[in-house]
């Protein structure tokens, strides 16, 4: 079989053990091919493991990516990717982590670069609950800040909440989160001495102005 051929066959879910040991043999030197065996849930985890060493960056984040495959060995390419990425240049970085999976992107809670943060606050598939860890983490957030501020995430209610509860928020965050609080949430930072005379101005302002509307 020529290899478009294998690779469609491994796409069946119909294909025996048997037949995948006897492609993984007969085709060692196609990387393409050893991409899908080592994704294939029948195929035998100790040769998956033994490809993921030889995959690029990019097809280790597909294995991760792809809920098919053998947990074990999506959690092992986990591990190598993250081995990988440290050695990586920015560009390449960037772009792999706007398409990592959800499940990938806390392992760069740390990371500190915007470009890079913002890469991960922009990738489809951040969640919520991956944005909050960010806002929740250490105590160097500034450049976080910096990131979040190129993207939509203020928006959120539960984004706004936590961002007006971090006593470190610069008062630019802050602001932007203003009319995604709810009034009780705007109340309590009102009332909070700590909050910056700016922004309570700013709160004031709104609600006039919301209640004006009314």
């Amino acid at each position: 079989m020529d290899n478009l051929t294998v690779i469609k066959r491994l796409q069946s879910s119909a294909i025996s053990q048997e037949e995948l040991e006897d492609i993984q043999r007969r085709h060692k030197g196609d990387y393409r091919v050893q991409l899908h065996l080592a994704q294939h849930p029948k195929f035998p985890q100790g040769l998956a493991l033994g490809i993921l060493s030889k995959l690029f960056a990019v097809d280790l984040v597909r294995v991760i990516k792809n809920v098919k495959t053998n947990p074990f060995v999506r959690k092992k390419a986990e591990l190598e990717f993250m081995q990988r990425y440290k050695r990586l240049a920015l560009g390449e970085k960037i772009s792999l982590l706007k398409m990592a999976p959800n499940s990938l992107l806390p392992a760069f809670i740390d990371e500190n670069d915007p470009r890079l943060l913002q890469a991960i606050l922009e990738n489809p598939n951040c969640s919520e609950d991956v944005v909050l860890r960010f806002v929740n983490r250490g105590p160097e957030r500034s450049q976080f800040y910096r990131a979040l501020g190129e993207t939509a995430w203020f928006q959120s209610p539960a984004v706004a909440e936590a961002i007006a509860h971090d006593p470190e928020a610069p008062i630019k965050a802050l602001v932007a989160v203003i009319p995604y609080l709810g009034l009780s949430g705007l109340q309590k930072l009102f009332r909070d001495p700590a909050t910056h005379q700016a922004v309570r101005e700013r709160i004031r302002l709104f609600l006039d102005k919301r209640q004006a509307g009314r």
